[in-house]
């Protein structure tokens, strides 16, 4: 919200004693994007901030004036010109004869797009170090009354405002479903409630202060506990600021009333702080010395104005200090009315009067590995080419059904502590880890991923190298023995007398053709009464719907539908002779059973943690979509196994299949799918999530 310049003038000033603890960003800030507000903010204040809102930029630049052509397009209004008893010459949204406001519907309000686009920046941002560590990412959120008391004629307002609360809590929820919320903060910014209360605007129900007080509890309650919730406190900007009102009694009045009567924390509430002149401030400061909030809520000033000198601006949060104690430093209101050149200036003015909060600047925290241990072995592997297929895979993290890592990726940022090591055990490119790093970037976590291939591993080096919380182990196949490298042959002594405190294996347990040697070495190396998570699509759970696939079982009727079609369609006419051949058939069949193997029951994986050590806590299930184009790429990446019969393999054969083969076989595998699918754009799946901890016995 709004618009204030500071002065950057300094004069040579006796210092003060106190200086403010850390400082506030409202919202808006005046630069292009949602990624220039988070390096320009953490590169010059970062250690001074403890959550960092995406600026509103763009069309949130003018706060709620974009929310008007979402109300404005609503086919039920018609619009009426401005009225003049109100601050502003806005045109008036009044429902046309004959409709009624509950027939409204809005859609998206376009704030939960907003903060899912941000937050992507902010997440890849904290986790390559720019965005410090502990920094929360602030989404900034109007009153639904804002909007109404803007927009919306008197006549329809009581209406309108439940239709519009309906349509922001449905935008929080789809807030709190996309953005982790041990990153997240959520700021109610009350600007329009203090006109109403010092009577320069008309409310439209009958107890002022009540009514607002009701509506700031209901939408606090909105946002869980678990969730950092402040408020923003609001007179106007500095360009369209309503008079100024004798003190700050009702800023008070409100922030004592929500602070007792919630029945949760406020983590932050942003109050203005400055009066019309110099000479009126100690009576608008005055009613501080009521202020009575929870002891874990901070209070942010916003002590800096337009043209002050310094001396003043000292002298100020001087005044405030006795009156309140601690506190940090902001504006008045936001910066989004500025021109981009203040914004310098801001920061330096911001900088200068508050001190670093303690820690807030730490970047990346570490993981103390134990001595002698290297996180990536100087091995030949680590350091050759990239492999297009190890990219290839890396790629398919993007895929609508990966999101069956999320409830995983909740599990373990859940139970990790500070100081614990996990193994990820068939990590591959270490897409679940990064999903994780994206929930615990401020955690001092060690993560070992171990995986059999050394082209997945050697993108998860190219992606973790800098991190100093995660390492890499290659288990390699012992030729003589026809296996893979047990856990416990790879650790290391010292990695092995230190054990893992979890290890964790997504989409890879059901490949396990050793399951019970696999899981008995998972239990040597993890300690007594660690924790362990499985998730798989590719067991057979009898809990799963009817209508729900088993993954990699679309492979199997791949195939059969793939036979159908190759016996009927003349452009596979050449890759008949094969499908009569069944001893050679039967040669590209198991080669595709050894990628995609067949589904076992839960129970054998079950019974099998069990006999290994470990014991079986929960076992949960989730319906997973599938999009059909997505699983096309990722069968595309594994062609030969999928449906080898189509010109050959060099695994089977010797000899690789030619570029027209494998484009018929692209398209039998295409062919195959729409026939399945019916062109259907989706399809569901059962996700199994087991949880077990070893026995301290075993």
């Amino acid at each position: 919200m709004g618009n204030l310049a500071v002065s950057d003038n300094v004069g040579s000033i006796n210092p003060v004693a106190y200086v403010p603890l850390g400082m506030h960003l409202v919202g808006s800030v005046p630069l292009p994007s949602a990624e220039d507000v988070f390096r320009t903010m953490s590169a010059a204040v970062g250690d001074r901030l403890r959550r960092m809102a995406d600026g509103e930029t763009g069309a949130r630049a003018d706060w709620i004036v974009w929310q008007y052509p979402v109300l404005s397009s609503r086919p039920q209004f018609e619009v009426a010109p401005p009225t003049p008893d109100f601050y502003k010459a806005l045109p008036r949204l009044k429902l046309r004869e004959g409709e009624a406001g509950q027939g409204v519907e809005f859609g998206s309000l376009g704030y939960a797009e907003a903060a899912q686009g941000s937050y992507r920046t902010f997440r890849q941002l904290k986790r390559e170090g720019i965005i410090p560590a502990r920094c929360r990412f602030q989404v900034s959120l109007p009153t639904p009354l804002a909007p109404i008391a803007a927009f919306v004629a008197a006549s329809d307002q009581v209406e309108m405002e439940q239709v519009y609360e309906r349509a922001m809590a449905a935008e929080v929820e789809a807030i709190l479903d996309a953005i982790p919320r041990e990153q997240l903060a959520i700021q109610w910014d009350a600007n329009f409630e203090f006109a109403m209360l010092e009577n320069e605007m008309r409310a439209w129900f009958p107890d002022v202060k009540a009514g607002i007080l009701e509506r700031l509890i209901r939408l606090s309650r909105l946002v869980p506990s678990d969730v950092e919730l402040g408020f923003h406190f609001c007179y106007g900007d500095g360009s369209e600021r309503r008079p100024a009102p004798p003190d700050m009694r009702q800023l008070v009045e409100i922030a004592n009333a929500v602070s007792a009567s919630l029945g949760r924390s406020i983590d932050w509430i942003h109050m203005p702080a400055q009066a019309a002149t110099e000479d009126q401030e100690a009576m608008f400061f005055a009613p501080l010395r009521e202020l009575r909030l929870q002891p874990d809520t901070q209070l942010f000033l916003g002590v800096l104005c337009h043209g002050d000198e310094e001396a003043a601006t000292r002298a100020r949060i001087a005044a405030l200090s006795e009156l309140v104690g601690e506190f940090g430093v902001a504006t008045s209101c936001g910066w989004g009315r500025l021109a981009t050149t203040h914004v310098d200036a801001l920061l330096e003015t911001h900088s200068r009067h508050s001190r670093a909060l303690a820690g807030a600047g730490d970047v990346r925290p570490a993981f103390d590995w134990p001595a002698g241990v290297s996180r990536i072995p100087d091995e030949e592997w680590t350091q050759a080419p990239l492999d297009t297929f190890g990219l290839r895979y890396d790629s398919v993290d993007a895929h609508g059904w990966y999101r069956n890592l999320d409830p995983t990726v909740t599990q373990l940022a859940r139970d990790l502590q500070d100081g614990d090591l996990l193994i990820d055990f068939s990590g591959g490119t270490g897409i679940l880890l990064n999903r994780l790093l994206m929930r615990i970037f401020d955690r001092p976590v060690g993560v070992l991923i171990v995986d059999a291939s050394q082209k997945f591993l050697r993108v998860a080096v190219e992606h973790f190298r800098e991190d100093p919380r995660v390492g890499v182990r290659l288990l390699r196949y012992l030729r003589e023995q026809n296996r893979l490298e047990f856990m416990d042959e790879v650790l290391g002594p010292a990695l092995l007398e230190r054990q893992a405190d979890a290890i964790v294996s997504t989409n890879a347990v059901h490949l396990y053709t050793n399951l019970d040697e696999t899981l008995a070495s998972w239990a040597r190396v993890v300690r007594p009464g660690g924790r362990l998570y499985i998730n798989s699509g590719n067991l057979r759970n009898p809990d799963a719907a009817a209508n729900e696939w088993i993954l990699d079982e679309t492979v199997y009727v791949v195939h059969e539908v793939a036979t159908g079609i190759a016996r009927t369609k003349p452009r596979y006419q050449a890759y008949r002779d094969v499908l009569h051949d069944a001893e050679r058939l039967q040669k590209y069949l198991d080669f595709r059973d050894r990628g995609f193997a067949p589904p076992r029951p839960l129970e054998l994986y079950t019974s099998a943690l069990h006999k290994a050590g470990f014991d079986v806590v929960g076992v949960t299930h989730e319906t997973i979509a599938a999009d059909v184009d997505d699983w096309f790429d990722l069968l595309t990446a594994y062609h030969e196994p999928v449906l080898g019969w189509v010109g050959g393999t060099e695994k089977v054969d010797g000899v690789a299949p030619s570029e027209e083969a494998v484009a018929d076989r692209l398209a039998l595998i295409r062919d195959s799918l729409d026939a399945i699918f019916g062109e259907r754009p989706g399809f569901k799946c059962c996700w199994t999530y087991i949880e077990g901890r070893r026995r301290e016995d075993s």
